[in-house]
């Protein structure tokens, strides 16, 4: 199926996961339309952070399917398809890099040779977020639990993606940044986003909040 004749940036079907004897959950589905999201809360353990992965293709599910723009998930189209997708992680790993090494990296890589740095969208993603440019330069070893977080999430927006996934992102940010950060989601529509999100203000930036509990259960919070 193209993009033009598929109205969901992501679609969930009849997803479940195990590890070993234990069933984090089952019979998943729902959709994500072009430009809109959906939070996912619910208590530790849920397997949250396992359902953002199930969708980059990290883990596979135990039973069902994820189509990206109407094509499935599967070994042959997990390359591609990750492509199009953009990935912060709760506790980003920026390495030895310096916080503008760490952004400009995923530049080089062969997949992204098309795309244009663009200095402009870096000074305003900075602004947007409330971090400082002289941090740029700083080792990541020297910044916060906040600052990289930011910087990860910048890195990640630089690359333009279609569908997003964010896990716990401003879990280590003060309550002036997470307000920043929940701002420009409110303005920003370009791009579907999935969060995974107890922050409020985050939440309340999405069209569509669910729970998913620790018996496997996703239902519609608002």
């Amino acid at each position: 199926m193209s993009e033009a004749a598929d109205p969901f940036q992501l679609e969930i079907r009849g997803l479940g996961l195990e590890f070993g004897q234990r069933r984090l959950w089952r019979d998943l589905s729902l959709s994500l339309a072009a430009g809109e999201r959906i939070a996912i809360t619910g208590k530790s353990g849920g397997g949250k952070s396992s359902l953002l992965k199930c969708i980059l293709g990290f883990v596979a599910p135990s039973s069902g399917s994820v189509f990206i723009r109407g094509v499935k998930l599967d070994p042959r189209t997990v390359w591609p398809l990750r492509r199009s997708m953009g990935y912060v992680p709760q506790e980003p790993d920026l390495g030895e890099l310096t916080a503008e090494e760490f952004i400009r990296k995923p530049f080089r890589f062969k997949a992204n040779r098309d795309l244009a740095w663009d200095e402009g969208r870096l000074r305003e993603l900075c602004g947007a977020f409330h971090l400082d440019e002289s941090l740029l330069s700083q080792p990541s070893r020297r910044l916060s639990g906040g600052e990289k977080q930011r910087v990860a999430l910048i890195s990640a927006l630089m690359l333009g993606r279609r569908l997003y996934l964010f896990d716990e992102i401003t879990s280590a940010l003060d309550e002036e940044a997470r307000a920043a950060v929940a701002d420009f989601f409110k303005a920003d529509r370009v791009f579907s986003a999935v969060f995974v999100a107890h922050d409020c203000e985050l939440r309340a930036a999405c069209d569509r909040v669910f729970s998913l509990d620790q018996g496997g259960m996703m239902r519609a919070v608002s």
